[in-house]
C-alpha cells in the first residue's frame, strides 16, 4: 500500500495538527497519509481534527508516548 508520511515528533500542538492539515490539503481524495508523532495531546488533537474534517482514521498504533495514525483523505 502506497502512502505519504509525515513525522511530527518533537512538535507541540497546534503544529502537528497544522502540518497534518497542510499535507492532506496537498493530497488527492482517497490517498493515505501516515502521521508519526509523540504525546497524548497531539495524538488526540490530530484524530479529532481528522474526524471533524470528514477524513477517516484507518489505523491507530500507540506504544507508550509514540503513535502512528493512518489517515484516508476524503
Amino acid at each position: 500500500m502506497n502512502f505519504e508520511k509525515i513525522d511530527v515528533k518533537g512538535k507541540m500542538c497546534p503544529i502537528p495538527v497544522a502540518l497534518t492539515k497542510r499535507k492532506l490539503d496537498s493530497m488527492k481524495s482517497g490517498e493515505m497519509l501516515e502521521v508519526v508523532g509523540e504525546g497524548d495531546l497531539e495524538f488526540e488533537n490530530i484524530q479529532r481534527w481528522v474526524i471533524n474534517n470528514a477524513h477517516e482514521v484507518v489505523k491507530v498504533d500507540k506504544s507508550g508516548n509514540e503513535f502512528s495514525l493512518l489517515v484516508k483523505k476524503h
